[in-house]
């Protein structure tokens, strides 16, 4: 009869999800494990059907998969299930939750027997789904959820190696945000990497970051902003990024509001100083990162004239002391803070000047093309004139050219002087040396022949 009731189970089983299961019951070690047997979870399954004599009762499905499970194994392990199992049966585990079928497979099999094989591959996506199923609750103080399980082999394993911390900052990138707001997974492997030897200096770890959507990256510098107290690193990848493949799409916009996740107050000072001059950082960060470099400068230059009375009472006093080797290691580390102040002056000093000569052929261009736009309409302007008075112009001529040829009517020279007058006044603006030289020409004749008219009239009379 038993055998009879196994059989069932199994058969529903493989009726309701037609695929395979595949996990483990141990936390894996640094060494690679062998593959699980793929009825695992399935053995697990029939094992608390005999011992409970229930059916599996709720119905899980997750990305095409269907799992037929035990209603009180989840419910007593997962806070986000116990909530959504109240009143139905079958329950389909759909986004915005982003776990996959495999992944929870290994959820399932740690509701029955609370083991689960972590190897790096899966630490991230089972962090996250212990975040998002509310696995964060134990029995008694011996039992250990989900949550504390993955952190325990995040802190031991991943944090201390290299190796393994690239690796799984890979898996954090693929299931991000989830990864960095749920659990702070790739500002932890980050810092992890960058903590190593010559963790500043190579950054071919940070490739993948370069393909990152700006919405994802602005989400992990914020998140590193918060948790970090020096934000070396986090300069370091934001230089990176800014130079990468995104340097011609980012605009300065968004390059700025990407920027203001630095705390120019918590860069050391050989960081701060290659900030200043860093071109690939927008305007506003780097004036920003100047005012603070001043104002430390100043600072140092304060301490520096506090303590100078100070060392010079010393230097007397001592004077007639030998000069010991912590004496000669003072002095040189003094000069050498005052050589890196200078030069750290030096550099300030030439990018403010650059600033301001950038921001002068700024203001030359603009008046340069406001002086050619003023050209341009003068040269409309006149050209209408100009044209206007040529008509003109040869009207007048023909008329003087009339009464050059004898006509002393009165009349035609009141007409030819009226018509000059127009012309002059419509033209006053415009008229050439020629023209007026013809001009007074002209009454010279007229006047002449309106004289001799008249002695004719004289004679005549006489």
């Amino acid at each position: 009869m038993r055998g009879g009731k196994i059989l069932e189970v199994v058969e529903t089983i493989h009726e309701e999800e037609d695929c395979e299961f595949s996990s483990s019951v141990s936390i894996s070690s640094l060494s690679p494990s062998p593959s699980p047997p793929l009825t695992h979870l399935h053995s697990r399954i029939e094992a608390w059907t005999l011992a409970t004599r229930r059916q599996a009762d709720v119905l899980i499905r997750v990305q095409g998969d269907c799992f037929q499970l035990h209603k009180d194994r989840l419910i007593s392990r997962s806070s986000y299930l116990k909530h959504q199992l109240r009143a139905v049966s079958d329950f389909t585990l759909s986004p915005p939750l982003n776990i996959t079928a495999e992944t929870f497979r290994s959820v399932s099999e740690f509701c029955y027997s609370a083991n689960v094989l972590i190897t790096p591959s899966n630490v991230v996506a089972l962090r996250v789904a212990a975040e998002l199923l509310g696995m964060t609750e134990t029995r008694d103080e011996e039992d250990e959820n989900l949550r504390q399980l993955t952190e325990t082999y995040f802190c031991g394993v991943v944090s201390l190696n290299q190796g393994y911390a690239s690796m799984v900052l890979r898996s954090c990138l693929a299931l991000l945000p989830e990864s960095e707001t749920t659990a702070f997974l790739v500002s932890r492997c980050l810092g992890a990497m960058s903590s190593a030897e010559d963790g500043y200096n190579d950054l071919s770890f940070l490739e993948d970051i370069i393909v990152l959507p700006t919405d994802d990256f602005q989400i992990l510098v914020d998140s590193m902003s918060i948790r970090y107290n020096s934000h070396d690193v986090l300069y370091r990848i934001i230089d990176f990024y800014l130079k990468g493949n995104n340097m011609g799409k980012l605009t300065e916009e968004q390059k700025t509001y990407i920027c203001n996740a630095i705390d120019c107050n918590k860069l050391s000072s050989i960081i701060l100083l290659e900030a200043v001059q860093n071109p690939a950082l927008p305007l506003r960060f780097l004036i920003r990162a100047m005012l603070v470099e001043q104002l430390n400068t100043r600072h140092a230059i304060v301490s520096a004239t506090t303590n100078q009375p100070q060392r010079i009472t010393c230097s007397r006093r001592d004077s007639y002391r030998d000069h010991s080797l912590g004496d000669l290691i003072e002095r040189d580390v003094v000069r050498r803070q005052a050589s890196q102040l200078k030069a750290t002056m030096e550099a300030t000093s030439g990018r403010i000047q650059a600033l301001e000569q950038e921001l002068d052929d700024m203001k030359k261009l603009l008046n340069d093309h406001h002086q050619s736009d003023q050209k341009q309409i003068r040269y409309a302007s006149d050209s209408g004139r100009s044209a206007s008075f040529h008509v003109l112009e040869d009207d007048a001529s023909r008329r003087i050219k009339i009464n050059e040829r004898g006509s002393a009517s009165s009349s035609s020279f009141r007409f030819s002087v009226r018509e000059e007058s127009r012309v002059g006044g419509s033209c006053s603006s415009g008229t050439t040396k020629n023209f007026g030289q013809r001009l007074i020409s002209g009454l010279r004749n007229a006047f002449k022949g309106s004289n001799s008219a008249s002695k004719k009239k004289v004679s005549m009379g006489d």
